[in-house]
């Protein structure tokens, strides 16, 4: 019988110390506004560079020059054609 209401208080305190964890976290959640303002990064890239062969490209890191005729693909681009290649080959 002692063991029956040291259960229930225990059950109590349990069930009133979760609630308060509960409104603690969402009320000092919502206490500052975390969203951090950020510029858009709407860089201009073309969606591809055609090089042709022997066409010195100055980069950061040199001059390169392609010894073929390359096309070089943007990330988005790139992505793009990836899903369509991904896509496909699921159906």
């Amino acid at each position: 019988m002692i063991m029956k209401k040291n259960a229930k208080k225990s059950s109590k305190r349990l069930r009133k110390s979760g609630a308060m964890l509960v409104m603690l976290i969402g009320l000092t959640s919502c206490g500052n506004n975390s969203s951090v303002e950020t510029n858009p990064l709407n860089i201009y890239q073309p969606s591809t560079l055609n090089l042709q062969q022997g066409t010195l490209v100055q980069t950061t890191k040199g001059v390169y020059t392609p010894q073929d005729d390359e096309i070089w693909h943007s990330d988005a681009r790139f992505r793009k054609l990836e899903r369509q290649i991904y896509f496909l080959s699921v159906k």
